[in-house]
């Protein structure tokens, strides 16, 4: 009986074995399951009893990295950012006492090589029995920190670059309700933010006034009339552009306003000086022209048509000619356009030009070398007319040319006379005794010259003495020269001329007076003779009075022997009497 008890405890107790071992079984294979599930989890999960780490997955492992025992053989707070630990902590024993969940902000820890990430954390209390054991799910937030820093301070620096801009800014939702300003915009109006936040932008300028720059489906320009606060009004540029999100659809307007109140004032001005030249380039008195350099006219003002004879620049371009056919000679405006491209101006450069009606007119050329909006090069510039000064200068010239010749020039015969002969003979030895070359003097008589005057008259004897001066004139040839000397004598300067060279030219003196009939303008016919003396320097004299002396002598010599002869000046060292030829 007692033995059959005994089996049937025994089995009793196998039964329960069995049980406990099935439940065991279950609860290794639940707890295989957890464990696979945590060490293959995303994020990363750490087990803590107290203030150590008794498990840690592979996720965390990485995240810290640390392995399972080094996390183990450090406090939880060393992991902890000095600056976040404190409040981490105190969170942290507060999660023992309450027996709870929790959630805190994102925090900072530090891994193994000491780089500062990110963390979130969640964390739930498993058992309070002896000591607690808490789980922490810690998700990695270090990039998105990152790129949210990185946003925070690309939007700080959008709104410093906004808020400094010079410009308004204005921003609006597809509605086009103003949700964003600047303070430059508000500066312009001289509002608050409040007074704009909500507005619809044409609430704030003259409708009216409004004159359109650009307009197309996402972008408008113009410029408006402004109210600003105080009842002024200000001229702003608007530009409005819309923003689209990646699949285009709008998700609101973007708007940047520039006062134009300095430019307008500016272009006013601009006005006001473009219309002060105008009047100026219309009713100067000089000419101002702009030109091709092949000499196309571009412009002209009146001043410069009328200098060229034209009554209007309308009428000088239907000319259809450009400049160089203005021009008496061609090569002028060839040398012109040398100099001024070499130069890049010209200051008073004198051109003699052909007015509408072919007669000359002298212009100062002021001018310089530009470029066009295309860069092409074209001349520019002022020119004066200085006909009048041209031609004045130019009487001024003649005149005092003739009172020149006048000085110089005997008023009967229009020979020399001895105010020039005398400076001449002077120049002729001082070239003699540079270069050697003789020079030769005739000494000119005229025979019985007084009984033509008191046969013909005084007046016909002046005839006479011109006629003389004629014939002497015809056989000379520069630089030979003759004088009036006085009365009824003549001198005839031979540069170049040795005695037998001056013989020769005295016997054709001589002969074409012998050829001649004289006063038959008068109806007379007079036949004249001449005595000739001639000297010689430096063979006969040392300065022009002893030669003149000596060839005067020569001629009177000639005189006392019978007239109509050549007397040649012996050299002095000789000391012999003329000898006539």
């Amino acid at each position: 009986m007692a033995r059959d008890t005994d089996c049937k405890d025994l089995e009793e107790k196998y039964k329960n074995l069995e049980v406990e071992t099935a439940a065991c079984k279950e609860e290794n294979e639940a707890f295989s399951l957890y464990r696979s599930i945590i060490e293959n989890a995303g994020e990363a999960i750490l087990v803590a009893r107290g203030d150590r780490v008794i498990f840690a997955n592979p996720r965390a492992e990485e995240l810290f990295g640390w392995t399972q025992h080094d996390l183990a053989a450090r406090p939880i707070a060393e992991f902890i950012h000095t600056e976040d630990r404190d409040a981490m902590m105190r969170q942290y024993e507060k999660l023992l006492r309450s027996e709870q969940t929790f959630r805190v902000p994102p925090f900072r820890i530090v891994d193994r090589s000491e780089n500062i990430k990110w963390v979130r954390l969640r964390a739930a209390l498993l058992s309070a029995d002896t000591e607690p054991v808490v789980i922490f799910f810690l998700t990695d937030m270090t990039r998105r920190k990152k790129a949210e820093e990185e946003l925070r301070r690309s939007e700080e620096k959008y709104r410093r670059v906004i808020d400094t801009t010079s410009g308004g800014y204005i921003l609006m939702d597809p509605n086009f309700l103003i949700i964003d300003v600047n303070r430059s915009l508000l500066q312009m109006l001289g509002c608050e933010r409040e007074e704009l936040i909500g507005k619809l932008p044409y609430t704030l300028y003259d409708k009216k006034s409004v004159m359109f720059y650009f307009a197309s489906q996402d972008h408008i320009s113009f410029e408006a009339q402004f109210a600003v606060k105080g009842g002024r009004e200000i001229t702003l540029l608007y530009n409005r552009s819309t923003l689209r999100d990646e699949k285009g659809a709008i998700t609101g307007y973007v708007s940047f306003l520039s006062d134009l109140t300095e430019l307008k004032l500016v272009q006013q001005r601009l006005r006001l000086a473009e219309e002060r030249y105008r009047r100026m380039y219309e009713n100067a008195v000089q000419g101002m022209f702009q030109s091709t350099l092949s000499g196309k006219i571009l412009r002209a003002n009146p001043a410069c048509a009328r200098v060229l004879g034209y009554n209007s620049f309308e009428e000088l371009l239907a000319a259809e000619h450009d400049l160089s056919a203005l021009y008496f000679h061609p090569e002028d405006r060839q040398q012109m356009l040398v100099a001024l491209q070499s130069e890049g101006r010209l200051a008073n450069y004198e051109i003699k030009l052909k007015r509408k009606d072919g007669r000359p007119v002298w212009l100062l050329f002021n001018v310089r070398l530009t470029e066009d909006d295309d860069g092409k090069p074209v001349i520019e510039g002022i020119i004066v007319d200085n006909t009048a000064k041209k031609l004045a200068e130019e009487e001024l010239r003649k005149s005092e040319e003739k009172f020149r010749r006048l000085s110089i020039l005997d008023n009967l015969t229009g020979l020399y006379n001895t105010r020039y002969m005398y400076k001449a003979l002077a120049d002729l030895i001082a070239e003699s005794e540079e270069s050697g070359m003789p020079f030769s003097l005739i000494f000119l008589d005229m025979d019985n010259f007084k009984h033509v005057v008191d046969t013909y008259g005084h007046l016909n004897g002046s005839r006479t003495l011109q006629e003389v001066a004629a014939t002497i004139q015809s056989v000379l040839i520069e630089p030979a020269f003759g004088v009036a000397y006085g009365g009824d004598e003549f001198v005839v300067a031979l540069p170049g001329f040795k005695k037998k060279q001056a013989a020769k030219k005295a016997r054709e003196i001589q002969t074409r007076m012998r050829k001649t009939v004289y006063l038959t303008s008068q109806g007379f016919e007079v036949q004249l003779s001449a005595s000739f003396g001639i000297a010689t320097f430096p063979e006969d004299a040392a300065d022009r009075t002893a030669l003149l002396a000596l060839a005067d002598k020569a001629m009177f010599a000639i005189k006392k022997r019978g007239k109509n002869a050549i007397g040649i000046t012996a050299p002095v060292s000789v000391g012999k009497k003329p000898v006539p030829s």
